[in-house]
């Protein structure tokens, strides 16, 4: 005898099953969401006068005349004109991709906001220069003379050389959800954005991290150890 309920639930559950899934894509601040929610969405902050989430990074017209978009992505926020002591070669030994002599790509965008050195709020037509990065927010750094020393983080604006590094993985080697790690780099180097996600849409729990700390994956993807 046909069982007409059993054939309703076993016609429904898969199609209650995705659409529970794509909730859980779509609410703010969970996984694969996107930057509303996210640590970097900054539309409530006191000091983001525009109430705006992509105006403290980007702008679509520059019509004030900074001219900050100069430096690619449509960007709206100053730079640091810091100098930095990079970590390479001269402090690791094991280091075989070359190392620009300062960051570059989009390392020095980020820089903008975490080396400290350039308030949160400089940004678009009207900055305030009163919240800056300090804590866990900024980069791990200390003076160096006059110079921000990096080598107190991983290598940035560093060639990602598999091939002059027995080391390092295959650029095809898969990076979370991101793809491989090929489609992390910027020009074919590592940047900040090689192992975080600004916009955490794919990241896998919230932190902007394209793959997990626990166990070391996030290392292990590149790194042959």
């Amino acid at each position: 005898m046909f069982d007409f309920r059993l054939f309703w639930k076993c016609l429904m559950l898969p199609i209650l099953a995705a659409a529970m899934f794509g909730l859980t894509l779509w609410l703010p601040g969970t996984a694969f969401a996107g930057i509303v929610g996210s640590d970097h969405d900054f539309a409530d902050k006191g000091w983001n006068t525009t109430g705006e989430v992509c105006a403290v990074c980007h702008v679509p017209h520059d019509n004030k005349g900074h001219e900050y978009w100069r430096n690619g992505l449509l960007w709206n926020h100053k730079l640091s004109v810091a100098t930095y002591t990079m970590y390479d070669s001269n402090h690791s030994d094991s280091i075989d991709g070359a190392v620009s002599a300062q960051p570059d790509g989009t390392a020095k965008l980020c820089l903008g906001c975490h080396d400290g050195t350039v308030a949160i709020d400089e940004f678009g037509a009207s900055p305030t220069q009163t919240k800056f990065l300090d804590g866990g927010e900024k980069i791990p750094s200390f003076m160096d003379g006059a110079n921000l020393d990096m080598r107190g983080t991983h290598p940035i604006s560093i060639v990602y050389d598999e091939a002059a590094d027995g080391n390092l993985s295959v650029q095809t080697t898969a990076m979370g959800a991101s793809g491989t790690i090929a489609d992390v780099l910027d020009d074919g180097k590592v940047q900040c954005s090689s192992c975080h996600d600004v916009h955490d849409q794919e990241t896998l729990d919230g932190s902007l991290l394209r793959e997990q700390l626990d166990g070391s994956v996030l290392c292990l993807v590149c790194h042959t150890k």
